[in-house]
């Protein structure tokens, strides 16, 4: 039987959590890598990813009525963007191979650091003021989601991998917990890619009608804040629906959906021992002692963990600076140490993404039909009127 071609995990695989890190295996005889070549330099790759996640961002800055977040900028997130524009020229023009290189290394040394930095978004103080009912509709919204995803995967015969990934897209952050979730089960770039397009579309169809169907539903703000915060996956969809409903709807509904994005490191942790466990099984090794659980939990997800506990201590604060010098002017400058931090972790995942989009080919792409989205659509539809009922039978108001 041929082995499956992992082309995603082939660049990923150093990370821990990956399989070969997870199982103790009879070790492989070493391959030495031809020499590479001298004109195959990173940085080429690497600008060619930098120069789409500009020009991704420049497009996520253009008005896009009614709905804007932070002045005039729409809700369609540069690394959906940086995808599409990576996909769209791979495909109208065959890239050489001297990119390769830099394309791989946006992946396999920047998409990791970015998982790190976007800890420091987080506070936990915030599942404390989601309160108990907000709480415990977060958790069960997460597992009723991967639970569905995985069993439709099932009934319309999807590839698992892909239904793990649009099941961890729905849960919990749409393209984010994706990209963090790919190199825990050696994922193919092919399903990434079309997981975050799917899960991206969803939500932007559910970010137009919802804040409609609230209002004709007459929801308070606080339930209509929560019903976005766990049906809408990524988060400047949630944001945006949340504030075109109300003030208070749109604070509600980010604190839900911090909630949702704080599940995102055990998630993650609970899919490679799955997955760890099945291929351990496939493998003939018959003792579940031949996992190594240290190697298990990816290093990402570690520093994921701990940069959003210093967030949540307090140790990434405001700060105010005041210059005076022959360079800078006499002023106040205002630094605020976790925003910043966010906004780089968003530029570097930017700009991985692109470079999965650069590798992806609409003809491999074709094999996996409209099933997926069917699949995807279904599961939304069934949460987001599963978590209705919950809240209207609860009587949040």
């Amino acid at each position: 039987m041929s082995q499956p071609d992992y082309s995603w995990a082939e660049y990923l695989d150093y990370m821990e959590g990956g399989a070969s890190d997870v199982l103790t295996l009879p070790a492989a005889k070493p391959v030495v890598p031809a020499p590479a070549k001298p004109r195959e330099h990173p940085l080429y790759g690497v600008l060619v990813a930098l120069a789409l996640t500009l020009a991704a961002i420049w497009l996520s800055e253009r008005p896009f009525a009614p709905f804007t977040i932070s002045g005039n900028r729409h809700p369609i997130e540069p690394v959906m963007l940086a995808i599409v524009l990576g996909m769209v020229l791979s495909n109208v023009w065959t890239l050489p191979k001297l990119f390769q290189p830099g394309l791989k290394f946006s992946v396999k040394k920047l998409l990791p650091l970015g998982i790190i930095l976007l800890g420091a978004r987080l506070d936990f103080r915030d599942l404390i003021k989601l309160g108990g009912q907000g709480l415990v509709l977060s958790v069960l919204d997460t597992f009723i989601a991967l639970g569905l995803l995985l069993g439709l995967t099932y009934l319309f015969k999807l590839p698992r991998k892909l239904g793990v990934l649009l099941g961890i897209g729905t849960a919990i952050c749409g393209g984010t917990a994706i990209v963090a979730t790919a190199p825990v089960i050696e994922a193919e770039e092919k399903d990434v890619a079309f997981s975050v397009a799917t899960v991206t579309l969803l939500g932007l169809i559910a970010m137009f009608a919802m804040p409609f169907l609230g209002h004709v539903l007459d929801l308070s703000d606080k339930a209509f804040g929560i019903w976005a915060g766990l049906a809408i996956h990524q988060t400047p969809q949630v944001v945006a629906a949340g504030f075109a409903y109300s003030d208070e709807a749109g604070q509600t509904a980010t604190i839900v959906k911090l909630a949702r994005v704080c599940l995102l490191a055990p998630f993650v942790f609970l899919i490679g021992l799955v997955y760890a466990r099945r291929k351990m099984t496939s493998t003939g090794v018959s003792t579940i002692k031949n996992i190594n659980y240290a190697h298990l939990f990816p290093t990402f997800i570690l520093g994921f963990l701990a940069l959003a506990l210093l967030n949540t201590l307090g140790f990434l604060p405001k700060l105010t600076m005041h210059l005076n010098g022959p360079i800078f002017k006499a002023a106040d400058h205002q630094v605020n140490l976790a925003g910043s931090l966010e906004q780089a972790s968003k530029f570097l995942i930017t700009i991985s993404m692109a470079g999965v989009g650069l590798e992806t080919k609409f003809s491999s792409m074709k094999q996996t039909g409209l099933k997926p989205f069917v699949a995807s659509l279904i599961a939304a539809l069934v949460i987001a009127v599963l978590i209705l009922f919950l809240i209207q039978t609860l009587h949040i108001q």
